[in-house]
């Protein structure tokens, strides 16, 4: 019969963890040794740097395949306390961000958790004095690492300016998670910007259909380019395509909403009538893959068959873009590409050469072709 772990056996803890010092009493090292393998700071190289503790290969493998059998995880309170790099990244996203951003966050922690590390997640407010509370609970945590997704980018006060501030890169060892990304725009000098080039997925679009022999081409926005810096990005997308094949945008087939978000029915009813009913439009690039499906439901019920009558793209090649009938054309933000932009500066590899601050990382798009375009 099996026998439950005990603090009384030497074997761990009485709630049934085990300890940094039981691991370096089975291992037959000490708890300074354990901790440097396990905290990435041990090596025995001749390179071996100031303030990493010389430690055999043989021992190292040792200790690490201990600290696995055993199940052991660090005490992440007492490893704060000391000082120590955290392997948690900190993660801002609004509760009502759009699903494209939860979907690049996926694929993120995807990432992240290959690499060993996790995410923890705070809620984003438009007001600055509670996002401040998840940034001070993420260094309370010795959470050295913060990714920010907001669009173009948060509204800051002094104060959040300030807590932002402590994320930005300083001295920390490489291979640990330090620093400060945001998402599309930062409001802060120093940090990085991982971001995608939407303008340029829309050019792709427009020479995609312009090669399928498709002449009148409309744009559907959510917002005013000038009230919406994302969506200026399509509309200049969209202006160097056809520019390209020496064309301009016809107003008749441009339109925008108000900046309401998701678009309720009367507003894609409205933007069919504008550039389909009104301006003829033979395709469409809307906004995003939600605004797209809400425009497939009204051309449906019209009987414009799609994609024969008129093509139609969306963009950010959401789970459901590939199930919706038919499956939508889109230009995908490439989340992968993504995910390994926001980790590669976060999480710099060991031994790699430090990452200057301020980066600015455009991930490429990929136009994914369905049945609708």
């Amino acid at each position: 019969m099996a026998r439950s772990t005990t603090a009384a056996d030497g074997n761990g803890r009485a709630d049934g963890r085990v300890r940094l010092i039981d691991l370096a009493r089975l291992a037959g090292v000490t708890p300074s040794v354990v901790s440097a393998v396990l905290g990435g700071r041990a090596g025995d190289g001749p390179g071996t740097g100031s303030g990493t503790v010389r430690v055999g290969a043989a021992t190292a493998a040792r200790i690490h395949a201990l600290a696995a059998r055993r199940g052991y995880r660090p005490d992440a309170a007492a490893q704060a306390l000391k000082g120590c790099p955290s392997t948690v990244i900190g993660v801002l996203i609004g509760a009502e961000s759009t699903l494209a951003n939860y979907e690049r966050l996926a694929a993120v922690e995807r990432l992240a958790d290959e690499r060993g590390h996790r995410l923890m997640i705070g809620q984003l407010h438009d007001d600055p004095a509670r996002t401040a509370d998840y940034l001070r609970d993420f260094r309370a945590r010795g959470i050295a690492a913060l990714l920010c997704f907001h669009n173009p980018a948060p509204r800051c006060d002094a104060v959040l300016r300030n807590l932002f501030r402590e994320f930005l890169p300083a001295d920390a060892p490489l291979g640990h998670a330090h620093g400060l990304v945001f998402q599309t725009h930062s409001p802060i000098r120093g940090a990085h910007v991982v971001d995608v080039d939407r303008a340029e997925g829309v050019r792709q679009a427009v020479a995609h259909l312009l090669a399928q022999g498709r002449r009148r081409l409309a744009l559907v926005l959510n917002a005013p380019p000038a009230a919406d810096p994302l969506m200026a990005d399509r509309w200049q997308g969209f202006i160097a395509g056809l520019a390209e094949a020496g064309r301009k945008p016809n107003p008749r087939r441009v339109w925008h909403g108000d900046g309401t978000f998701p678009p309720v029915p009367e507003q894609a009813a409205a933007a069919v009538r504008a550039v389909v009913d009104a301006g003829g439009a033979d395709a469409i690039i809307a906004s995003n893959d939600i605004w797209a499906m809400a425009l497939l439901r009204i051309l449906r019920r019209r009987g414009r068959a799609v994609p024969d009558n008129v093509a139609v793209i969306g963009m950010d090649n959401l789970y459901a873009a590939a199930l919706f009938d038919p499956a939508l054309t889109t230009i995908g933000q490439n989340n992968a590409a993504f995910a390994r932009a926001v980790l590669d500066l976060l999480v710099p590899p060991a031994g790699g050469a430090p990452i200057p601050p301020g980066q600015h990382i455009t991930v490429p798009p990929e136009l994914v072709l369905r049945e609708t375009g």
